[in-house]
């Protein structure tokens, strides 16, 4: 019977986004396009979030994506201090590496839904953009001025914008909480978000101890949780990035 063969096309294997450290690349096996990606439970979260607002900028063969990052920031969390400090350990131009993270701050859950569904397609393709990072994302959906009712609709039509958005560009989404409520609105919202995202994961501090639970994956079927790592710093998690 005759063989057929097919010419593979390269562009179809889209990149991979790495952090750059070998614990964390191991559990989580590189963030891929049209995935939605949530980290929970401290500040370590958006710390991590801002290591990868540099990392995407950085070439494929040094684990970025060689893009700009949107980086949709709901409670001003977004810390210069950061990136200046990833900017001068990597010896970037820091003002080359601000020039590239395209900052938006919302103040009300309003305000984030419209800017998803109205702006953010239209944001990636002018900027081509591959990563979106929204930070505490589920909290304004839980201010306690809203009806329930209402910040539940437009949680989910902000987050079926952002989902309808990646996959349409081949881009990648990270949300963060830092976990500072621990309301009813707020656990449901967290759950809704573990249901409907790719990645899970829980990432806790306590003092020199940091432990990562993988709630779920794309590619492992059942939760992973990671022990302890005792003695990994805030620092060594910078300096590998």
């Amino acid at each position: 019977m005759p063989i057929c063969f097919n010419n593979v096309n390269l562009n179809s294997f889209l990149p991979r986004l790495y952090f750059g450290n070998e614990i964390l690349d191991g559990i989580f096996q590189g963030l891929k396009p049209r995935q939605i990606v949530y980290l929970h439970g401290s500040e370590i979260c958006l710390t991590l979030a801002e290591v990868l607002c540099l990392k995407a900028q950085l070439p494929i063969n040094e684990g970025g994506i060689n893009s700009k990052v949107v980086f949709l920031d709901s409670s001003c969390s977004f810390n210069i201090e950061i990136i200046t400090d990833l900017s001068r350990g990597h010896k970037l131009d820091k003002s080359v590496i601000f020039q590239n993270i395209l900052l938006s701050r919302s103040f009300t859950c309003f305000q984030l839904t419209n800017l998803i569904e109205c702006k953010l397609e239209k944001i990636l393709e002018d900027t081509g953009s591959k990563l979106i990072v929204v930070s505490e994302f589920p909290l304004l959906y839980c201010d306690r001025d809203l009806e329930e009712d209402l910040g539940k609709d437009q949680f989910s039509r902000a987050f079926l914008g952002l989902k309808t958005t990646i996959k349409s560009k081949d881009a990648t989404a990270l949300i963060t909480y830092s976990g500072h409520e621990s309301t009813n609105r707020m656990n449901t919202l967290e759950r809704h978000t573990k249901r409907l995202c790719d990645i899970a994961a829980n990432v806790t501090v306590k003092e020199f101890t940091k432990k990562i639970i993988l709630e779920k994956h794309h590619s492992i079927p059942i939760q992973v949780i990671i022990p302890e790592m005792v003695n990994i710093g805030l620092k060594s998690f910078l300096e590998v990035a």
